[in-house]
């Protein structure tokens, strides 16, 4: 079964994780040890540390083809990144094709007044924008408030929780068709089923975590879940497929 990997990142952090994935060449060596076609990655500075070194360290994956940057931005009016069409503009000349957002740790709110003038151009450009939930303000109320403003927007939520959301994210799944999560922390019994059965295959990506979360438990769970082969595939690889090739460059 092919696998892209759609949450992955690497870089020394602030705090020490058991498996550490410092290079590069340690990532693709996890990969290739867990199987792992392609990935979307970022640099654990951009989180950590400051977004704008975090993207300027990303420069070094342009070596890796099987790997597909992500470039992390935060509001355009503190003045401390290029205005929203510059931005694009950038995005489009590297070939960069999915954001992320990291609003909590980096202390802004995600929404119309902050970052209204990015969040239309992703909507408009069909750019798949990643947020870690726990990193939302207000958690899945903050959520609902971005798809209720920007309802084309193509949003991908990391790191759901393992308890199990369902209730929070099968509302927005059938309400939003660019609304999606990963399966990092999609952990209780049957959950996986469970969404493929009562809101379809479409809504959800393949996406570890790594190296906060180890692959193979996601790896296993989405090999054993009791979902047909063309489910199975689209979550593996297809969905993020579809969206990465909606983008015009």
């Amino acid at each position: 079964m092919k696998l892209f990997d759609c949450d992955i990142a690497y870089g020394r952090g602030t705090f020490a994780l058991p498996r550490e994935v410092e290079t590069l060449e340690d990532l693709v060596a996890e990969l290739d040890h867990c199987g792992i076609d392609q990935g979307l990655v970022w640099h654990r500075d951009a989180r950590e540390r400051d977004f704008d070194a975090g993207n300027r360290r990303l420069v070094e994956a342009d070596a890796y083809p099987r790997l597909h940057p992500v470039r992390t931005f935060v509001p355009t009016c503190c003045e401390e990144m290029p205005a929203a069409e510059d931005f694009i503009r950038h995005l489009r000349a590297d070939g960069v094709r999915a954001v992320r957002a990291f609003p909590a740790p980096h202390r802004f709110v995600l929404g119309p007044v902050a970052c209204g003038d990015l969040l239309d151009l992703f909507a408009a450009y069909s750019i798949p924008l990643l947020v870690p939930l726990q990193d939302m303000p207000g958690i899945w109320s903050g959520v609902y408030d971005v798809m209720r403003n920007f309802p084309r927007l193509t949003l991908i939520m990391t790191e759901t929780g393992c308890w199990g959301e369902d209730r929070y994210f099968r509302p927005l799944m059938k309400t939003y068709p660019g609304f999606y999560v990963t399966t990092s922390r999609l952990e209780t019994a049957g959950q996986l089923k469970g969404i493929v059965d009562k809101a379809g295959p479409e809504h959800v990506l393949f996406g570890s975590g790594l190296p906060f979360n180890y692959p193979g438990g996601y790896i296993l769970m989405l090999m054993r879940a009791d979902v047909d082969e063309d489910a199975r595939e689209a979550i593996a690889h297809g969905n993020i497929e579809r969206l990465l090739g909606e983008v015009p460059w």
